[in-house]
């Protein structure tokens, strides 16, 4: 049985012009721009209100569905380019000539900039809906105003449309870039329709019929129609996008203010053991409002209660990598799954400030402070979005290797998958570090004492790579990535990699 409505728009010529917020060139074409497409449409076949009624009513349940999932080809933005178009004055201009003036249509010209998009693999957009049983007799009317759409965007973007029904099983064959609905930051904000958008654009197209009036004197009077407010901003981003996932930096200072504070790289699980334990600490006397009895212990201690279900909070110390830098520690990260942005807020005040606890594995003379940053050169590294990233600590990859490459590939892809990462990449692993300064992945060194980075006991026996990822062109990764059974304390941490 069918569950979804698909409203396909096939552009005649691979371009579309239209325009979204302020201007700019806006893909996807927005679902309230086909909304408005099937209005004018309604408007065009049925001229007369007591005829519109059953449409209006079709045309106030579309507009009161959630937002679409969109599914577009892929996008070019073109050149752009100016045209000089005649302004509407051939009155004036006639009037002119007749008496024996020289006045001319290209003295009154107005400038149009043209920004197409150029549409690559395809010219077909789909736009689908889950529906419910009940909204099945609405189909029939919905596909009889959507075969008799004919634009969407300027009146060059001419295009056919259709309206059907789709299964599970033909939704997810559907070709194409997909467009998800999603309220994260950094998205494509596009407009959609709300419940009261039929009826502001009729308003607002009576007020665009009467925009010219006349006073008792007989002088025409110009009444500027006003913008559609009626409607809500929906972000999007494409299904294969990476979002990134939420994050706050801490300075390691020592003593005395603006002191600096640093830590060998090959100790740092130390300072990600020593902030885990502080966070511990603090949301143990201060819990967030919305959070259970056991939350502590998994989500911020990171122990596994729920496997289906489990997330957590990961401290990463940062190396500092860069072309003169030492890699040593100085700087924290704690970064939160997605969603958990309030609770990574929480957790950043109560921190920020803190001394970090002495252990017996830490040799200092008084322990450093976290003092909460914006961000520098250093955090931009592993956070900034990039093509290519390398690990600049050691991947722990979920078993033993067996030193058998057919079995590091599937442990390495294994980590992928295990860290959120589904995309289409390239890789290449070794012992030796990408970083020059970064330490080798080995446990041992040749006069069989330890070398390499200290792990956690429970991590002993798994084979660790340096890895380094390349993504395709068109799908960047955005920072903060790491991966392996090591993420949550610092190993497995990628670092961008500058493309020549």
């Amino acid at each position: 049985m069918a569950d979804f409505l698909r409203i396909s728009v096939q552009f005649l010529e691979p371009l579309f012009h239209g325009r979204g917020e302020g201007g700019r060139p806006e893909w996807p074409p927005s679902p309230l721009r086909l909304f408005q497409a099937i209005v004018a449409t309604c408007a065009r076949k049925y001229p007369v209100d007591e005829e519109s009624e059953p449409a209006q009513a079709v045309l106030k349940w579309l507009e009161g569905l959630p937002a679409p999932v969109i599914f577009t080809p892929v996008h070019r933005p073109g050149k752009p380019y100016r045209l000089y178009c005649p302004d509407n004055l051939g009155d004036r201009v006639a009037a002119s000539w007749c008496r024996g003036g020289e006045a001319s249509l290209a003295d009154s010209r107005t400038e149009k900039d043209i920004r197409p998009t150029h549409l690559l693999d395809q010219s077909e957009i789909s736009y689908v809906w889950h529906i419910e049983e009940t909204s099945r007799p609405l189909l029939n009317e919905i596909r009889d105003l959507v075969n008799s759409v004919s634009q969407l965007g300027w009146g060059v973007d001419q295009v056919v449309a259709d309206a059907d029904e789709l299964s599970m099983s033909e939704l997810s064959s559907l070709p194409g870039v997909k467009w998800v609905p999603d309220d994260v930051c950094g998205g494509t904000a596009l407009r959609c329709p709300a419940p009261g958008t039929l009826q502001a654009l009729i308003r607002r197209h009576g007020r665009f019929l009467r925009r010219i009036s006349v006073n008792d004197r007989g002088e025409q009077n110009f009444n500027p129609v006003p913008a559609l407010t009626t409607f809500r901003l929906q972000t999007y981003r494409p299904a294969s996008q990476v979002l990134p996932r939420p994050f706050e930096v801490f300075q390691l200072q020592g003593e005395s203010e603006g002191q600096p504070f640093s830590y060998p790289q090959s100790k740092l699980i130390h300072i990600a053991g020593m902030v885990r334990h502080l966070a511990i600490q603090a949301m143990q006397r201060s819990p967030p409002r919305d959070v259970d009895e056991r939350w502590v212990e998994s989500f911020v201690a990171g122990h596994v209660l729920d496997p289906e279900n489990h997330r957590q909070f990961s401290y990463l110390p940062l190396p500092s990598i860069g072309k003169h830098a030492d890699h040593d520690i100085r700087r924290v990260m704690i970064v939160g799954p997605h969603g958990s942005r309030n609770w990574l807020t929480h957790l950043t005040n109560l921190l920020a400030g803190q001394r970090l606890e002495a252990t017996s594995e830490t040799r200092w003379n008084g322990p450093p402070t976290l003092v909460h940053v914006k961000g520098d050169g250093v955090t931009r590294c592993y956070t900034t979005e990039s093509r290519v990233w390398a690990s600049a600590t050691p991947v722990i990859l979920p078993g033993h290797d067996d030193h058998r490459p057919a079995k590091t590939r599937k442990l390495i892809e294994k980590a992928l998958l295990q860290s959120g990462i589904d995309q289409e990449c390239q890789y290449e692993w070794s012992p030796f570090p990408y970083f020059p300064k970064s330490l080798t992945a080995h446990k041992y060194g040749k006069d069989k004492q330890p070398t390499g980075y200290i792990r956690p006991n429970h991590l002993l026996n798994q084979t660790a790579v340096h890895l380094k990822l390349t993504f395709e062109e068109q799908a960047p990764i955005p920072g903060p990535l790491t991966i392996g059974a090591g993420r949550h304390c610092g190993l497995g941490l990628m670092a961008r990699v500058m493309e020549s």
